[in-house]
């Protein structure tokens, strides 16, 4: 299992470092790696992170299609992504914000997001700090419908027809219906050394 074996913080848009060119990148990374050892399980990251950059990617129609929505010919739209209020607005910086995870274009730009790692060859998907991101999302059903397609279309298109989702949640997990909703939890260990110990 090999975390953080590709991701994106924001800027999304932009030449070669575009995100569709970067997800081309990492297929022919991820085959290489296979090729070496097809029992690696690479890790992608969907983070705690949108930009403005996000308004210069077209949406592709199948990711309407999975929402049972017409196809539209246009681009992510970053301020439908943001919080209302402004919650963690330029909260990384300038242009960017943390998602809010009940808004409809958050999904859609999340499922794009998971869904090309996965045909890049990813079977995990590491979703950041998913607590900064369900201030409105108290019963936790935005999230379930993410992961639930984000599963759906592993099981179709994974290498091994399936992914594992896992996020920082350090209140315990995120539970609905008694079930929880990430395979497993993880949580960054920040290692300082104590001189006088």
């Amino acid at each position: 299992f090999v975390g953080r074996a590709a991701y994106n913080w924001g800027r999304e848009e932009g030449g070669e470092a575009a995100l569709p060119a970067r997800f081309s990148g990492i297929k022919a990374n991820a085959a290489k790696v296979h090729a070496a050892d097809p029992e690696i399980i690479l890790q992608a990251c969907v983070f705690e992170i949108v930009s403005e950059g996000a308004d210069k990617l077209p949406v592709p129609s199948w990711v309407f299609e999975a929402f049972g929505q017409p196809a539209e010919i246009r681009n992510f739209r970053f301020a439908e992504m943001s919080y209302p209020n402004g919650r963690g607005r330029n909260q990384w910086g300038s242009a960017s914000c943390v998602p809010d995870v009940s808004r409809p274009e958050t999904k859609l730009f999340f499922y794009y997001l998971a869904a090309s790692f996965i045909d890049a060859g990813c079977e995990a998907i590491h979703f950041g700090q998913a607590e900064l991101m369900n201030g409105n999302d108290p019963e936790l059903k935005h999230w379930s419908e993410i992961l639930e397609k984000v599963r759906e279309y592993a099981i179709k298109h994974a290498r091994r027809h399936a992914v594992i989702c896992d996020a920082h949640v350090p209140h315990g997990g995120l539970v609905r219906d008694g079930k929880l909703l990430f395979d497993f939890h993880s949580f960054p260990l920040r290692i300082a050394e104590v001189p006088d110990k």
